[in-house]
């Protein structure tokens, strides 16, 4: 089976919007298998599709929904990506920090079946609580969010222990994909665990991943491999 093709922000190219509705839409059109955007949660406890934590210096969590409108006309709520893509597309969605796991999942359930849905994370403990609130969804722990001495060290202890993944009930892992080339998922595989790739642009190696074993390819150019 080929791995699952998923449009990361929403993107089918290095010039579309992130987490937008006309760029999800346009991945939709495109006809990718999922569609992955990052979550977090304004002061007013609206869910909102927005990568950055801080704008103008100020975290996103001490900003309410409209004052973050304002500084950006395209932001949209995690409800209306959901009504958008239900029905026509699966949807990856990328907790971006604690403490509104609850929310996040009923929205989801409420508008896919189980096999329409990934949750993913680099918070363990995220992931943990997804998969103690519904084992049933599916959910990815992430790694490998910069290329820093100190995040790379924590990359190889990964490798080799798994703690992390163990910890967080994940049911499979997402590494950056340099990560995977450098064979520090060998574990993992030896183990028969799922691995999702993030975010691969390099055509050469989307072509060959199509034919491989991995179980899905997060990639900001999803229009250079489905050839519309």
């Amino acid at each position: 089976m080929s791995p699952r093709i998923i449009s990361h922000r929403g993107k089918t190219d290095l010039s579309s919007p992130e987490n937008d509705l006309t760029g999800i839409q346009e991945a939709i059109n495109l006809g990718v298998d999922m569609v992955e955007f990052d979550v977090r949660k304004t002061s007013d406890e609206v869910l909102v599709c927005h990568h950055d934590a801080k704008v103008n210096g100020v975290s996103v969590s001490n900003l309410t929904y409209e004052s973050l409108k304002i500084s950006n006309e395209q932001l949209c709520k995690l409800e209306e990506v959901l009504s958008l893509c239900k029905g026509k597309i699966g949807v990856n969605l990328e907790i971006k920090e604690e403490g509104f796991e609850t929310k996040a999942i009923d929205l989801l359930v409420a508008n896919f079946s189980y096999d329409k849905i990934y949750v993913t994370s680099f918070i363990p403990s995220v992931i943990r609580s997804v998969k103690s609130q519904d084992s049933k969804i599916v959910s990815g722990l992430l790694l490998g969010d910069a290329m820093s001495y100190q995040v790379f060290y924590r990359i190889v202890k990964e490798a080799i222990s798994m703690k992390d993944f163990y910890y967080s009930k994940a049911d499979f892992i997402s590494p950056y994909y340099k990560i995977y080339e450098m064979g520090l998922m060998r574990n993992f595989q030896k183990k028969g665990i799922p691995i999702q790739l993030w975010t691969v642009n390099e055509l050469n190696l989307l072509k060959d991943l199509i034919n491989s074993d991995i179980q899905s390819i997060v990639t900001d150019v999803p229009s250079q491999i489905l050839g519309k």
